[in-house]
């Protein structure tokens, strides 16, 4: 593989690296409970949610597996209930299950209020308890995982309660905004989601909910979930993947399909992600991301057309992209994902990528300064695995390959100011090299 200097550049030296269950809602008059119920093991006298009454043959190794989701966690079980011998353990003996929720990400102004305790900024990591208050801020966002492997994520300007989260039940209650949940399928544990006016129980599915504005909305991405009136005439409705509702008193009970993804499109415009317009969307939606999974979000903005420019402090680097269109009854709908490349707000705002007969790449961007330059080409957005890392003099472009393995390549170039040992500036972005 070679990567040589364009248009300005001038040679330099070089340095190479290679390398479906249903749920159910209730909303004022609404309630959402599992269609199909299994049945429950009844908790042994002395039992409680927090707690669990150790019966003929129980195991530390089994009770791990059954509360923790997974065996190998048995020690914190031994070690937190003082069990001298695990073979040996009682009949009758109550082991505490503890806290089994904890910080994933946060990122942005995100506070926690515990009792009667002044609030203070919450930080990954952090072991929650019940009663803990989660307040994210204008541009706060923030990540829960559960022991069973689910996930919850609360965006800006909101406000959930941790009720319980332990072997038997997790329970939260939005108090105000969205919250987005990933549910593992659940065995002998309960996840149930509320707000002031309904509940979500939940056994294995993808859904958000929001109490914004006076409105209460659900949108299923995965699952079903199943509505009905707890009183008054007890209407229900069954809430399909790729369906939502929103809930009024007085206004029918009725699904609608979500509005589809908005599909996002190249522009040259290097701080700027746009995408065609959807038929009936009101309003769009850009969250940004350090994981596809979009468990770490960094952003996100809400405009009245399909096109975002990039704030002028977010750090140079790529970011996962996900777009959402809003129809009329604010119900928002899929969400179509893509990558963005951020350069700082002062650095080139164009570049192009030309494939080479001979299975080379010709990168140029807005013409730099000379001076010192690296650049970097890796198959992920991390540059974890660089497959070159060369420095030189690349004011205006490169020309890399040959590259014959098709896959999305990631570039960036980093400018380093005469005298300084710290690269000043980054710029870059990507292209796919198809199979042959």
């Amino acid at each position: 593989m070679i990567v040589k200097g364009i248009a300005m550049a001038a040679t330099g030296r070089h340095r190479r690296a290679t390398s479906g269950w249903p749920l159910v809602i209730a909303w004022g008059l609404l309630a959402l409970s599992i269609a199909q119920v299994q049945a429950q093991d009844k908790k042994p006298p002395g039992a409680s949610d927090s707690t669990h009454v150790v019966r003929p043959g129980d195991t530390l190794w089994d009770l791990s597996r059954r509360y923790m989701n997974t065996p190998i966690r048995w020690p914190e079980l031994q070690r937190d209930n003082d069990v001298p011998a695990p073979r040996r353990m009682r009949p009758g003996q109550v082991l505490s299950l503890g806290s089994l929720a904890a910080v994933l990400d946060v990122n942005g102004d995100v506070f926690l209020n515990r009792g009667a305790g002044i609030q203070q900024p919450l930080a990954a990591g952090t072991t929650l308890e019940p009663g803990d208050v989660m307040v994210t801020g204008r541009n706060g966002f923030l990540s829960i995982r559960f022991v069973d492997g689910s996930k919850a994520v609360i965006p800006s300007n909101s406000t959930v309660r941790l009720l319980a989260a332990h072997g038997r039940s997790t329970r939260l209650e939005l108090l105000n905004g969205r919250m987005e949940s990933q549910v593992e399928k659940q065995k002998e544990r309960d996840f149930e989601i509320r707000t002031r006016t309904f509940a979500l129980g939940v056994k294995g599915t993808h859904f958000r909910a929001r109490a914004e504005n006076d409105q209460t909305t659900l949108e299923v991405l995965e699952g079903l979930v199943v509505a009905t009136e707890l009183d008054g005439e007890h209407r229900s409705l069954e809430a399909r993947a790729g369906e939502g509702a929103p809930f009024s008193r007085d206004a029918p009970l009725a699904t609608r399909p979500l509005l589809p993804a908005p599909q996002q499109h190249p522009t040259l415009e290097r701080r700027v992600v746009a995408a065609g317009a959807v038929d009936g969307a009101v309003s769009y939606q850009l969250q940004l991301a350090r994981d596809p999974g979009f468990l770490q979000l960094v952003t996100e903005s809400r405009t009245a057309e399909p096109r975002f420019e990039l704030a002028g402090d977010l750090a140079p680097g790529f970011y996962h992209t996900r777009l959402s269109a809003f129809d009329a009854q604010r119900v928002e709908g899929m969400a179509g994902s893509g990558l963005v490349f951020a350069p700082r707000a002062a650095e080139p705002d164009e570049s192009v990528v030309r494939p080479l007969p001979d299975g080379s790449f010709e990168i140029r961007w807005t013409p730099r300064r000379d001076g010192r330059h690296t650049f970097e080409l890796a198959r992920t957005p991390e540059f974890s695995a660089l497959l070159v890392s060369e420095s030189g003099n690349y004011p205006g472009g490169v020309t890399v390959g040959p590259l014959e393995a098709p896959a999305r390549y990631y570039w960036r170039c980093r400018e380093q100011a005469e005298g300084e040992s710290a690269l000043q500036s980054a710029w870059g972005g990507s292209f796919e090299v198809p199979s042959r």
